[in-house]
């Protein structure tokens, strides 16, 4: 039997469009909890930060990532102080769309 290798855990039990989106949303948690974390906030003081209740940041942080939706992350990304810019490809064999999270020059 031969091993298999797949792109992300959801990449096992899900079809290719939704196991990419939800390893997207498990990224993007990752990142924004370890934001709240870096600047010491509580639940709260996070979730007052970026307009949401206290349960939402609950959820964020212990990985419930079907709860939330990529525009909500990305709300939530803005409200850190971070911009987010999509690339697209041209018509160039092999080029792939690119996701660049950058800090706000505002920040």
């Amino acid at each position: 039997m031969a091993i298999q290798f797949f792109d992300s855990p959801f990449h096992v039990t899900h079809d290719e469009e939704l196991a990419s989106k939800m390893a997207l949303k498990m990224e993007l948690s990752i990142f924004i909890s370890d934001c709240i974390k870096k600047l010491g906030l509580k639940q709260s003081e996070a979730a007052s930060l970026l307009n949401v209740t206290q349960s939402r940041i609950s959820e964020l942080t212990t990985g419930k990532i079907e709860k939330f939706t990529i525009d909500a992350m990305m709300d939530m990304l803005d409200r850190l102080g971070f911009r987010t810019t999509f690339t697209l490809p041209s018509n160039e064999a092999g080029a792939l769309p690119r996701i660049v999270i950058s800090q706000s020059r505002a920040s």
